[in-house]
């Protein structure tokens, strides 16, 4: 079906009066469903029938958290450390991280989450 044909079919149909307590009613069972629905306690189900999901974090999750925390902490020698991405035109803005006063504990890069930590004096 063309898009005019559509068109014109919608402009020729009628609006349908519905009574509001009618609405209401719907109104409020399609309430509970929705919030049945969206309980997300668990997001290895799916999110309308609340059944088990192929995808194990969730279809729209990813496990790149856990890699990247495979990456051991890179270690600087000064108190700031720069941040690309390391992916040349597919990195990300410059991120200057400040090391210095942290007690040797490691800074993410807000940006691809690599770790940097100052090396030992």
């Amino acid at each position: 079906m063309s898009t005019s044909l559509f068109l014109r079919q919608l402009a020729k149909a009628r609006p349908v009066v519905v009574s509001s307590t009618s609405m209401f009613q719907r109104a409020m069972a399609t309430q509970t469903k929705a919030e049945a629905a969206l309980a997300y306690d668990d997001k290895s189900l799916n999110r309308l029938e609340r059944t088990e999901s192929i995808y194990k974090l969730g279809k729209h999750r990813s496990n790149a958290l856990e890699l990247v925390n495979q990456v051991p902490p890179i270690e600087v020698e000064g108190d700031v450390a720069v941040c690309d991405g390391g992916g040349g035109a597919l990195g990300h803005p410059l991120e200057y991280i400040k090391l210095g006063g942290r007690g040797g504990e490691p800074v993410q890069c807000i940006y691809c989450a690599l770790r940097y930590v100052q090396k030992p004096h």
